[in-house]
């Protein structure tokens, strides 16, 4: 007990050397800023009280445990970074720029382009849109390489075009159309298509036939009269080729006559 007792005296003598050493080490100064500290210190933990922070120490402790409290500061570090390099003119162009695009994103939810989402998407899948592009660049080309004296004769030609097909229409195409598509409906185009080259060899014929009897009139007319008699009728006959001709006048009348005949 009493050796107890001598130790409690020692250390309680030790406890007050350290106190007044303490005291004689601190001066005015450091006594007031270890006043306002434990001041401060005692207002923020006041705050943090009032505020329920105590309730987001596990989730703090969770953050640091998966080291996502890292990450927030690192992101933190990016943004003020990057809140230090934007100067007020780029600040100015990324809120027009914010601006216009909330602008076209009303006027797309106004215009109802939503519904035209799928298509579009149909046209990326299908490369539809790709052929679309190209289309547009063919014309934009076409257009640039279009002058005016180019442009005047289309426009002139379309008119007439269009002249033509109003002069079919009164002039009564649609009755040709009409007889062309009950042909063809019959059967009978497809029998006329086929008889066509055959007509057009005999109109070769009678073409032939007909520039004959043109030149044989145009001979006739500049050939003297004949002096008739037996005679000349004789030496005609002679001629071979006269009778070679006469032959061939035979031969068709001989054809002419069996049409006839077989026609009745």
């Amino acid at each position: 007990m009493t050796n107890q007792t001598e130790e409690s005296e020692v250390t309680r003598h030790e406890v007050e050397r350290v106190i007044t050493a303490a005291k004689d080490a601190l001066t005015d100064e450091m006594v007031a800023r270890i006043a306002a500290t434990a001041g401060d210190a005692m207002e923020l933990m006041d705050q943090a009280s009032r505020a329920g922070l105590g309730k987001a120490i596990p989730a703090l402790a969770q953050l640091v445990n998966n080291g996502d409290l890292e990450r927030i500061v690192q992101l933190a570090r990016i943004y003020s970074s990057a809140q230090d390099a934007l100067t007020d003119e780029m600040v100015g162009r990324l809120s027009e720029a914010v601006g216009e695009g909330l602008t076209l994103l009303d006027q797309v939810n106004r215009a109802g382009l939503d519904r035209a989402i799928p298509a579009l998407a149909d046209l990326v899948r299908n490369g539809d849109l790709d052929r679309l592009v190209k289309l547009g660049r063919l014309y934009s080309s076409m257009e640039d390489a279009l002058t005016e004296e180019m442009i005047g004769r289309l426009a002139e030609m379309m008119g007439n075009a269009m002249t033509l097909l109003d002069r079919f229409s009164r002039g009564g195409a649609v009755h040709i159309v009409d007889l062309l598509e009950k042909l063809q409906s019959s059967g009978e185009l497809e029998r006329i298509a086929g008889v066509l080259p055959e007509i057009a060899t005999r109109l070769e014929v009678v073409n032939g036939l007909l520039q004959c009897v043109e030149s044989a009139t145009v001979a006739s007319e500049k050939a003297p009269r004949s002096p008739g008699g037996f005679g000349t009728t004789w030496r005609l006959m002679n001629d071979p080729e006269n009778q070679d001709t006469l032959r061939f006048m035979l031969a068709v009348g001989k054809q002419l006559r069996q049409r006839t005949s077989a026609g009745k």
